[in-house]
């Protein structure tokens, strides 16, 4: 559930604060969904100095379900760590900020990404990925969208395989109308039904 600060508990944690959640079909990639997470309310750039952080103590999760049963097939877990270069100071940047490196960037913000299926099984996508800094502003983050727009994203394993199908037909699924889809090291089956439902499980087809 989303909430702009409304919810009197979750406005005294605003970091940990989901404010909007959407799912769409990628318009690069139209076989793919794009998800995107919003959190920390309400907050502005300019606010600093001390501008908002992802919560190091915070668990942020995103779930999918593909069965409409309201229980996650698939959660992505992202975990933050925040470091100090220069314990001295409480600034957020003791310079401009001219690259994802640069050492005038007082408090650089890491990150894991974890996939879970619902099964419990949990695959590290990846490890010590670098967040974006803040957009303060021209003076201290010049060139912000060329600097950092594709330093943001990173390449994760998981373009999915498919695998195991025993196609008599030439449909694209194997004669009971299942899909052994593969990511990595794990095997979902997609069953495919007539009226054209579509029902995902983490057993083998």
């Amino acid at each position: 559930m989303s909430s702009h600060r409304e919810a009197p508990e979750i406005s005294k944690d605003p970091v940990a604060d989901n404010t909007d959640v959407y799912a769409f079909v990628s318009p690069d990639r139209p076989d793919t969904v794009t998800l995107i997470a919003n959190f920390i309310p309400l907050q502005l750039p300019y606010g600093g100095p001390n501008f908002h952080e992802f919560g190091d103590d915070v668990r942020y999760e995103i779930h999918v379900c593909n069965r409409g049963d309201a229980r996650p097939d698939v959660t992505y877990r992202f975990r933050f760590a925040t470091r100090i270069r220069n314990p001295r100071t409480f600034l957020y940047n003791t310079g401009p900020i001219t690259s994802i490196d640069s050492p005038n960037w007082n408090r650089p913000q890491f990150y894991s990404v974890t996939r879970i299926t619902r099964g419990g099984r949990a695959t590290v996508l990846g490890r010590g990925l670098t967040v974006p800094p803040v957009n303060v502003g021209v003076r201290s983050t010049p060139n912000y969208a060329g600097t950092f727009t594709r330093a943001a994203v990173h390449d994760l394993p998981g373009d999915p395989e498919i695998s195991g199908v025993e196609d008599g037909n030439g449909d694209g699924r194997d004669d009971d109308g299942k899909i052994a889809v593969r990511v990595d090291d794990e095997t979902a089956c997609v069953t495919v039904h007539e009226n054209g439902e579509v029902n995902v499980s983490d057993d083998a087809c």
